[in-house]
């Protein structure tokens, strides 16, 4: 079983944004993340290919895509955070690859966790640029043995390193160290409102965006940027452009914790807090629904009523008039281009003491949907608790949250949202891949936890981490046929077959699993149903492995179901071929009398089956070679040999 670490992807929609000494946070975010049926590889391509556009080459990128053009090389590429190292990495190994499909991402690999080696030609981005320092040395051994694997493999790697001091990089590794500077800010934001199809005048551009003004931005947070001058494009009623656009953009990313504050000081009861706290989390959602689990939240945190009757007190419009909020077609929103992130950010940060009361308040909304029984609000307010719960550590407590949702076929996409966002995490997406891992092989899972596990490895893991998701699935298939278990079977069928490498390495690991006598039940099955008669022989050593574990066991019905299949391939194998698939069903036997009679009687058996008179003929005669070739196994002279050789020695 192989493990690696890492998981990184390209996210277009909107969500934290990390600038300058503060943390900003943009509000109009998107949690659902669309199902898709494309390859995972296309989709990892289409996203390098989406970045491709908006990358501009940072100071120093020549000499990486340069030392990248020899194969077998490894760059140690170096730079300060926010640049965009990941991504200049990412750019040089797509230039000198091309699009073909050999392209991984991943981190160190954990203590459990093995990498698997390098092929032929491969690209290998390790991204190290979230490593603690005390993970320094053991990165360190582990790129001075991969680097031999690349120049074996003729494959090529970025290693992207947490920063600029050489002091932490071994003596041994200087050589492969290259560094890279800051892009320019504003050509890069040129390339993403083109991208993006915003129209600009470029001196109005030039105007807004002066020398340093975007200094305090990582390149990884110029998307959002663009999304958020989209957003202040559509509000805009007056035509004011791209000069007014920006304003409004450039001013919600500033560090806004000091007017939060100043707001939240100056909010008089815990009422109306309770009820900005809501808004921020509920953004979008109907205002009835706001209003109702503002309530909930009040009483959660013990909050004392004034004792005055319902209408003696402050109504709802009241209420709202001394809150940047209103009611837009029945929906809360904020006034403030992404406020909503702001004002979530600073309770999670000033009333830690609160956040476990947070979590049971989300808990509640989700389970509990009276007053909000639409799925893309639930999912919206749990991407925001699951963003803030990350920010500040909270990980155990979201991993506890998804299992539970996991569970309960109504809240499959809330789990979904929690899992998704916690793997792709840059700090804590090594600990939700090992909890992924946990829930794959604890066994025991009911079907909707089944089915969520099993979409998350095929939507996100398998992206830019194939070979964890090919783990993971495989356990998950491997439980009892059920409904959970059939999905997560087609789920991995459909995962290997868009990939030869991941077909032959699923064939190994049931070969393996068949081989140890590890209730070889389901891995039997996961062979016949993987094996289609076009596919037998394309991978003849590994196969014949799988064949000689179902054949030798003792489900009677399994091994017939083997050899049949395998007679099957050799029926329409081309001449020659079916020779050899032949012989290797034969010499799966390894000359044992048992074996070789199950694939006597699974023969015997396939030319009994009704069938039209051509396919009955076609099989017999299948049928009849293999059954010399048994006999020869056997040491027995098949008769057709004896009556050839008596023919030749009457005519002598």
């Amino acid at each position: 079983m192989s493990e690696e670490g890492g998981d990184v992807r390209f996210e277009t929609a909107n969500g934290p944004v990390h600038s300058g000494s503060g943390n900003i946070f943009i509000g109009a975010d998107v949690y659902r993340e669309r199902r898709t049926t494309a390859e995972p590889w296309q989709v990892a391509l289409d996203q390098r290919l989406n970045l491709a556009e908006c990358f501009v080459p940072p100071p120093g990128y020549g000499a990486v895509v340069e030392r990248l053009g020899s194969a077998g090389a490894t760059v140690l590429l170096a730079g300060s955070p926010g640049d965009g190292r990941r991504t200049a990495g990412l750019m040089a190994l797509h230039r000198v690859g091309g699009d073909d499909r050999l392209f991984r991402e991943s981190s160190l690999p954990g203590d459990r966790e093995r990498l698997p080696d390098p092929e032929p030609g491969e690209r290998l981005l390790l991204n190290l640029s979230g490593l603690a320092e005390a993970e320094y040395a053991r990165a360190a051994g582990f790129l001075l043995r991969w680097r031999g694997k690349i120049a074996e493999a003729g494959a090529r790697m970025v290693a992207v390193l947490p920063s600029t001091d050489e002091a932490l990089v071994d003596s041994a590794l200087h050589p492969l160290l290259l560094e890279i500077g800051r892009p320019r800010e504003q050509a890069v934001l040129r390339r993403h409102l083109v991208s993006a199809a915003v129209p600009f005048d470029l001196d109005d551009l030039r105007a807004e965006t002066p020398p340093g003004r975007l200094g305090g931005l990582a390149m990884r947070d110029m998307r959002r940027l663009t999304v958020l001058v989209g957003q202040a494009r559509s509000a805009d009623r007056h035509g004011r452009g791209i000069r007014g656009w920006l304003r409004d953009t450039l001013s919600a990313l500033s560090d806004r914790s000091d007017d939060v504050a100043v707001q939240v000081a100056a909010l008089d009861s815990g009422a109306q807090r309770a009820l900005l706290l809501s808004a921020a989390m509920l953004e979008g959602a109907p205002a009835d629904a706001v209003f109702h689990h503002t309530d909930r939240l009040l009483a959660m945190v013990e909050h004392t009523p004034d004792g005055r009757p319902p209408l003696e007190r402050a109504d709802l419009a009241e209420r709202l008039g001394k809150l940047p909020l209103k009611v837009v077609d029945g929906r809360i929103r904020f006034t403030a281009l992404a406020y909503d992130g702001a004002v979530r950010a600073h309770f999670w940060t000033y009333f830690p003491g609160l956040r476990e009361q947070f979590g049971t308040w989300v808990a509640g909304t989700v389970e509990k949907p009276v007053a909000m029984p639409n799925v893309d609000d639930r999912t919206r307010l749990v991407g925001r608790f699951t963003e803030q719960s990350l920010r500040t550590g909270e990980w155990a407590l979201l991993q506890r949250l998804a299992g539970t949702w996991a569970d309960d076929p109504r809240h499959g996409e809330e789990a979904y949202v929690v899992i998704r966002l916690g793997l792709e995490d840059e700090r804590y997406g090594a600990g939700f891949r090992g909890w992924l891992y946990d829930q794959s092989t604890k066994g025991g899972l009911q079907p909707s936890a089944v089915r969520v596990l099993a979409r998350v490895c095929a939507e996100v893991l398998a992206r830019t981490h194939p070979d964890q998701a090919l783990v993971r699935l495989h356990h998950l298939a491997r439980g009892t046929v059920g409904s959970g278990v059939t999905e997560a079977r087609d789920t991995l069928f459909a995962l290997v077959r868009r990939d030869r490498r991941l077909y032959r390495k699923l064939l190994a690991r049931v070969a393996d699993q068949l081989e140890a006598g590890r209730d070889g039940g389901p891995d039997a099955e996961l062979f016949l149903r993987l094996i289609t008669p076009m596919e037998f022989g394309t991978e003849p050593d590994v196969e014949a492995r799988c064949l000689r574990g179902v054949v030798g066991s003792d489900l009677s019905s399994r091994s017939r179901a083997g050899v049949e299949q395998w007679l099957a391939a050799a029926v329409v194998a081309p001449p020659g071929e079916d020779e050899r698939l032949l012989d290797t069903l034969v010499g799966v036997a390894e000359g044992r009398a048992e074996l070789l009679g199950r694939l006597y009687l699974g023969a015997y058996a396939w030319t009994a089956a009704v069938q039209p008179a051509e396919v009955r003929i076609q099989r017999a005669e299948m049928a009849s070679r293999l059954w010399q070739k048994i006999d020869i196994a056997q040491g027995i002279e098949p008769v057709g040999s004896v009556r050839a050789r008596q023919s030749g020695e009457r005519t002598r």
